[in-house]
């Protein structure tokens, strides 16, 4: 048993001996993975915190660059794509629409439709600029930020400069139980006054200064009291500077540090929400411009279906069977009802306008119509995909927010880590102080300085928990505070890079879908006007038309149908371009929208969101 014991020492010792060299080759194998990993780790959050030392862009561009490889697989592949409908490397349905080409609705549709009440100019970039003045909903986003700051005068007060004063009053009146305190009376009596006053103040660094003034008097019955009457003084300085826990800058700045980037948070959260605002605005827009158009396009149904069924009443003798008359006759009614729905959807669209907007010149007692001035553009918005991608990453609010947390995370994980640190605190005090009897307080006064030295007291307090649980507890909890934010980086990052891809690509889908719906609206048209040449010729000819005339009645619903079809895909691609720029985080800056600050009437401070130009909202939706 002695041999094998020996054996396994000696096996052991090998073990350890070849460990390192182990270590050292599996270090050398796996460095390149090693480092990979380090990239998405904590402690890689920690350290970029570290050298970017506050520096939010530097941190963003540290945070950030860990993506650049998937960014670029992302481009490839979209690249790499090849639609199943392609042939010959063209899709199904790709090409333009003829140039200069816009819809015989179109020019009703940004004019007066309804002659009985007046009418508001509107467009998307009169109303985003309308919603800056007046959406209560902006307005309450605006305040976010305000009360943010407020935090940051809060941490600041943990530095003021603090005065403070304290007075008392004694008057003591007790037995004794020897000669030796008053030198004969049986109580001892004693009568006093005391008044501090003093400034104080926590510096940066964690520095604790204290100056106070001391003024009282004294009076006893003792017969050994000398001099009576005491007027007594004393100024008094002390100091106590921590040397290990709460020491430094950095721990005592990180309230004050953290208040910032919490206000620069809900900064970008007010972005956030204003874009996600502006956007609803859009869609509202170009709703109200697609029900316009429905309508007008509706109206025009009735009126056709009503002339034809004039023409077919007179041929009910001659080759209109009474069956196909009241069927036209139904027909008649369901599109007039179609078009009086229509102008309730109208009503309905301009009502949401206002509810979002907010703006009273928007509504009175005599009713308003709001007038689609902005034309929807039909030209294909062009821009690269990894231009999309990339603009996505650097300015998509919700990136930024994810970044700053990280920030605050490292910066609390500063100060768990100070906290681990014993307490050692270095206190010195001094003082100087004077008596006089007679209560002459101001002679009392000018002996503390004039009479012997300045006294002083100081040294070193040591404590430390010999377990610490609390503080370590809390330590552990923000690094996995941190590495969980770094974690949600990264969902954060694939959520916006996915709405911004399918964003991009419901662009490109929506503008071919135009396209198609165009060419479907252009074959609708041929048919009708060729069924109304047949009318013609056979009306000429004098020859029965009845049938061509019910035909010409179904042509022209399947046109207005395809009518219908071309203007919402329409203007779903112009809303597309709007929803892209806000995938992207751009849509305030494409806008030219400012973020400033002022007061309202009661003198409290606002956020003022303002065009600082004007441009064509066409233009800005592209």
């Amino acid at each position: 048993m002695m041999h094998l014991r020996g054996k396994g020492k000696v096996k052991r010792l090998c073990s350890l001996a070849l460990t390192p060299m182990f270590v050292l080759g599996c270090c050398a194998g796996t460095q390149a993975a090693s480092e990979k990993k380090q990239q998405t780790d904590y402690s890689m959050a920690v350290k970029a915190t570290d050298d970017s030392r506050l520096d939010y862009a530097e941190l963003k561009k540290r945070m950030l660059g860990r993506y650049d490889s998937h960014l670029e697989q992302l481009k490839q592949a979209e690249n790499g794509y090849v639609s199943v409908f392609a042939t010959d490397g063209k899709g199904v349905g790709d090409g333009q629409l003829p140039k200069g080409f816009s819809p015989w609705w179109q020019a009703s549709a940004s004019g007066k439709i309804n002659k009985n009440v007046a009418g508001v100019d509107t467009d998307v970039t009169s109303l985003f600029a309308r919603a800056l003045n007046h959406s209560s909903q902006i307005k309450v986003f605006g305040d976010l930020p305000l009360i943010r700051e407020t935090t940051i005068k809060e941490a600041e007060g943990a530095f003021d400069f603090t005065i403070f004063a304290e007075g008392s009053l004694s008057d003591l009146d007790e037995p004794v139980g020897d000669d030796l305190k008053t030198g004969g009376p049986l109580r001892y009596e004693e009568t006093s006054k005391n008044l501090q006053y003093g400034i104080k103040k926590k510096f940066i660094t964690g520095t604790d200064v204290e100056l106070s003034q001391n003024i009282g008097d004294l009076d006893t019955n003792s017969v050994y009291f000398n001099p009576p009457d005491q007027a007594w003084t004393g100024t008094v300085l002390t100091i106590r500077q921590p040397l290990l826990k709460a020491f430094g800058l950095d721990y005592n700045k990180a309230q004050l540090n953290l208040a910032s980037i919490d206000t620069l948070t809900a900064q970008d959260e007010l972005r956030r929400q204003v874009e996600s605002h502006l956007l609803e605005i859009s869609r509202a827009y170009w709703a109200l411009y697609m029900e316009r158009s429905l309508l007008l396009q509706k109206s025009r149904l009735a009126d056709k279906t009503r002339e034809i069924l004039k023409k077919m009443d007179r041929r009910t003798a001659v080759d209109i069977p009474s069956s196909l008359l009241a069927r036209a006759k139904s027909q008649v009614h369901g599109h007039e009802l179609a078009a009086m729905q229509a102008e309730y959807a109208v009503l309905n669209a301009q009502s949401k306008i206002r509810a979002l907007v907010n703006d009273p010149a928007l509504l009175n007692d005599k009713g308003v119509e709001m007038v689609t001035r902005q034309l929807p553009v039909n030209a294909l918005h062009t821009i690269p995909y990894d231009t999309v991608l990339q603009t996505t990453l650097n300015n998509r609010p919700e990136v930024a927010q994810s970044v700053r947390q990280i920030q605050s995370a490292v910066l609390r994980l500063d100060q768990s880590q100070n906290e681990l640190r014993p307490n050692l605190d270095l206190f010195l005090k001094t003082y100087v102080k004077g008596l006089e009897g007679d209560y002459e307080y101001g002679q009392s006064y000018s002996n503390q300085f004039e009479e012997g030295g300045p006294g002083f007291v100081g040294g070193l307090r040591f404590e430390y928990p010999l377990s610490n649980n609390s503080a370590e507890a809390r330590n552990l909890r923000k690094k996995i505070e941190v590495r969980q934010l770094v974690r949600q980086l990264d969902t954060t990052v694939e959520n916006v890079l996915l709405e911004a891809e399918v964003s991009y690509r419901e662009l490109i889908k929506n503008y071919r879908s135009m396209v198609q719906s165009y060419q479907i609206m252009r074959a609708d048209e041929q048919e009708v006007k060729e069924l109304i040449v047949s009318v013609d010729y056979l009306l000429a000819q004098n020859e029965p038309y009845g049938d061509i005339l019910y035909r010409l009645l179904d042509a022209n619903e399947r046109l207005t149908e395809s009518e219908e079809l071309y203007a919402k895909n329409e203007l779903t691609y112009n809303y597309s371009t709007y929803n892209l720029h806000r995938a992207m985080g751009i849509l305030v800056s494409t806008n030219n929208i400012a973020f400033t600050r002022g007061e309202d009437e009661d003198k409290l401070p606002r956020m003022k969101l303002e065009k600082t130009t004007t441009t064509n909202g066409a233009a800005a939706g592209q």
